[in-house]
């Protein structure tokens, strides 16, 4: 026999107050081995840019001084492909602000009927004014893709009511 999960304590959720030890642990030292492997990665560019400093700090002396101007060379490739990419996003957003421009300026559409929706939800007017009057619903989709439509009683407390279209 299965013990059904409580609904009032679902989704388990780890909130700030109820971290777990072993958990800040964890994630300190993922976030320092993460560090760590970017530096090591950025090695090079740590020591264009820093080793200047570093030397007259006394931190270390860099034989194999690098060439900064070289370096940012090898890069405007990458600074080209940066900057096609924004300019594209530049542009779709253009065209997203002139859509959006473009669909406020239309006219609403008329609203759609009762019956009109109770038939394309296959209910009656009757059941679909009714359900609509009541807080809490319970939806079932019956063979076919009819909708059967009952209120939240106490035998369908445990339930949890979903919304289903047919």
């Amino acid at each position: 026999m299965t013990m059904a999960p409580d609904p009032r304590h679902w989704p388990p959720l780890i909130v700030a107050a109820d971290v777990p030890r072993w958990i800040r642990w964890r994630d300190g030292l993922l976030t320092l081995l993460m560090w760590a492997l970017f530096a090591f990665m950025l090695e090079v560019e740590f020591e264009i840019l820093l080793g200047a400093h570093l030397e007259r700090l006394g931190l270390g002396s860099f034989v194999n001084p690098a060439d900064l101007s070289g370096f940012l060379e090898r890069l405007i490739p990458y600074y080209d492909t940066a900057l096609v990419l924004v300019a594209l996003l530049f542009v779709a957003g253009l065209f997203t602000a002139r859509r959006r421009r473009r669909g406020r300026s239309l006219p609403a559409p008329p609203a759609l009927a009762t019956a009109d929706q109770a038939r394309r939800a296959g209910l009656d007017e009757a059941a679909l004014t009714a359900a609509r009057a009541v807080r809490i619903v319970v939806v079932h989709v019956e063979a076919g893709g009819r909708l059967r439509i009952e209120p939240r009683t106490a035998a369908t407390t445990g339930v949890r009511p979903t919304l289903v279209s047919g």
